[in-house]
């Protein structure tokens, strides 16, 4: 039963990355609400698959080690103290579940590593460039179009499939390094494919530069400049192949979206790589901030920043304010903690030596460019936040477990009963939690969807508030006129 569910899940993550960007099979749900509900059913997948799996089954457990075991119980302890402090404890359960879900989703992957190893990778990878060819054949028809019919396309446009162009974004930084490995450690033979995957990748550079996020270039260079730091001449084959892509899409960009329409003064391409605007940023900080302040310990509760006015946004665009200002300053510093001795522990196992006689060699340089591209990303944006790319942090850090543990390792353990106790606790938790939204949601009952919300935006629905006839009040933490 558990290898039909683990196959189950692997083809939801091949549907999510080929045919979500580009198709809706929900016609009536948003993008952003039907990505949402896949990955609902993915994470819901990934519980379920720890629940039947066999304590004798050694080679498709989950990997845990008991002092990360012990922090993040205490994180999930100090969360749901703020959530029952909350002024809507359903929603901030919610997210706790979400996360934790995702966490599983995270071991899973691990698994599936230790089972298959590079065969995982490879399919992975490839789904990725066929995902980013479906999305460039529409956008690009979009573009030939625009001159056909001599009607000028006014940015975003040709971007689709989501419901900001800063989504597609996340999306695509964290592909950015993954769609390199092919060039890097897969055998092809073929000429023709390899310089396809060339041009699937420059082409997929330009949407970058078209969809002008400055971010994702910081993000990028930020990752550049450490992976360089950190692995130096290993580093250079991945970074050689991104400059290569940067440079290649950059003065494509140039081409089809500036001169071209100045040239043909038929379709005129209306977007800019340097825009003069952009959200306010420091408001929706200056607002985490202040709920920071007045509530320091516990904080405002899980997902509970969109429950305050907010005419910007239902987030404020930075991972680590987001958890101080929901979760409390205790449930923050220990997360940050663990993520710090993560990295600390990755780099001391993955150093320049162990690498230079590694099979993993650039696998291992990958992934740790596309977890501080997305880090540091998430400092600006929302990548904590988005339902797509939620599932591309559990998958890519599920890699990343997976090759740290890998079968040689001594110190793996079997996960104890209790954990499927608290899978099972999980999955029922998100689900009663969820229910009340996603059903109307999935009946196509408009009139059943909550309306009125005090944020605007998408948080964990495309209408991303919290409602506040529905949310029962708690002394000093239910005010819907400011954070305090």
């Amino acid at each position: 039963m558990s290898r039909y569910l683990s196959w189950l899940a692997m083809s939801l993550v091949l549907y999510l990355v080929i045919f979500s960007l580009n198709y809706n099979v929900l016609g009536y749900l948003s993008s952003h609400d039907e990505k949402r509900l896949l990955e609902l059913l993915l994470i819901s997948l990934a519980l379920l698959w720890l629940i039947m799996t066999s304590l004798e089954a050694k080679d498709c457990l989950p990997i845990w080690k008991t002092r990360y075991h012990l922090t993040l119980t205490l994180v999930i302890i100090l969360a749901i103290i703020s959530a029952l402090l909350s002024a809507s404890p359903s929603h901030a359960l919610l997210e706790i579940s979400v996360f934790v879900g995702l966490f599983y989703l995270s071991l899973f992957m691990a698994a599936l590593w230790r089972q298959y190893s590079l065969l995982l990778v490879h399919v992975w990878v490839y789904a990725l460039f066929l995902g980013a060819l479906f999305y460039m054949v529409a956008f690009y028809t979009g573009y030939i179009a625009s001159f056909i019919t001599a009607m000028p396309l006014h940015w975003p446009e040709p971007f689709f499939g989501f419901s900001n162009v800063r989504f597609f974004n996340q999306y695509q930084l964290w592909t950015l390094a993954l769609l390199c490995l092919p060039s890097l450690s897969f055998t092809v033979r073929h000429p023709l494919v390899r310089r396809s995957l060339s041009v699937i990748f420059s082409a997929w550079w330009l949407l970058l530069f078209a969809s002008a996020s400055r971010g994702v270039l910081l993000a990028w260079l930020c990752a550049v400049i450490l992976t360089g730091i950190g692995y130096r001449q290993l580093a250079w084959p991945l970074l050689k192949r991104q400059f290569m892509g940067f440079s290649v899409g950059l003065l494509a960009y140039c081409l089809l979206f500036k001169a071209l329409p100045l040239l043909l003064k038929g379709g005129l391409i209306t977007s800019t790589v340097f825009r003069n605007s952009t959200y306010d940023r420091l408001d929706l900080w200056q607002q985490a901030l202040t709920m920071i302040q007045n509530h320091p310990w516990f904080g405002v509760g899980p997902m509970h920043y969109a429950y305050y006015p907010n005419t910007i946004a239902a987030h404020p665009h930075n991972s680590i304010l987001q958890l101080a200002a929901e979760w409390g300053l205790l449930a923050t510093g220990l997360l940050l903690l663990v993520a710090t001795q993560g990295l600390f522990c990755w780099l001391q196992r993955f150093t320049i030596k162990t690498l230079q006689t590694s099979e993993h060699q650039h696998l291992v340089i990958v992934l740790f460019f596309t977890l501080i591209a997305c880090a540091s990303y998430s400092l600006v944006d929302g990548v904590l936040v988005m339902p797509l790319s939620q599932v591309m942090m559990a998958l890519v850090i599920g890699l990343m477990i997976g090759l740290y543990y890998d079968q040689s390792d001594k110190n793996l353990r079997k996960p104890h009963i209790s954990q499927q106790v608290f899978a099972a606790i999980t999955l029922i938790t998100m689900l009663w939690s969820a229910w009340p939204e996603l059903l109307p949601r999935l009946l196509d009952n408009q009139t059943q969807i909550p309306r009125g919300y005090q944020t605007i935006g998408p948080r964990f629905w495309q209408e991303g508030g919290i409602r506040h006839e529905f949310t029962t009040r708690k002394m000093g933490r239910g005010d819907s006129r400011n954070p305090s």
